[in-house]
C-alpha cells in the first residue's frame, strides 16, 4: 500500500481531529446510558413510551459505536503510516475531504461507488 500524507495538513491536525471526534462520541454514550439508569421505575402508562425511548437510544447507540469504530481504525492507519490514503484505489484521499470527515477511508469517487454498490444490494435483499 502506498505511503503518503495527506496534501497541506500536518498528520498532527489530523490526529487532533480525531481525538475529539472520539471524545464527543464517548461523551454522548456515556450521557445516554446515564439518562436510562437515572429513570429507575416508571409507571405502566408510561412502559411503551419508555421501551421506545430505550429502542432508539439503543439505535443511537449502534450509530456511536460505528463512528467510534471508524475513527478508531482512522488512528489506527495513520499509526501504521497508511492515513489519508483510500483503501480502494490507494490513492491519496483530498485533504478538504479528510478535513470534513477526517476517519474517510475512500476517496469521494471511491465512497460514491461503494455507496451505489450498497444501495444496488440493499435492493436487492428486500425483493
Amino acid at each position: 500500500m502506498k505511503k503518503m500524507e495527506p496534501a497541506q495538513e500536518a498528520p498532527e491536525t489530523y490526529r487532533q481531529m480525531l481525538l475529539e471526534r472520539r471524545r464527543e462520541v464517548m461523551s454522548g454514550m456515556t450521557s445516554k446510558f446515564d439518562t436510562l439508569a437515572k429513570m429507575g421505575r416508571v409507571a405502566e402508562d408510561d412502559q411503551a413510551q419508555l421501551s421506545h425511548d430505550e429502542f432508539i437510544n439503543l439505535h443511537l447507540n449502534s450509530l456511536d459505536y460505528e463512528q467510534l469504530r471508524l475513527v478508531e481504525q482512522a488512528l489506527d492507519r495513520m499509526d501504521d503510516g497508511e492515513y489519508g490514503i483510500c483503501l480502494a484505489c490507494e490513492e491519496p484521499i483530498a485533504a478538504k475531504r479528510l478535513r470534513a470527515v477526517p476517519w474517510a477511508r475512500y476517496c469521494v469517487g471511491c465512497q460514491d461507488t461503494a455507496g451505489r454498490e450498497m444501495d444496488r444490494e440493499m435492493a436487492l435483499a428486500s425483493r
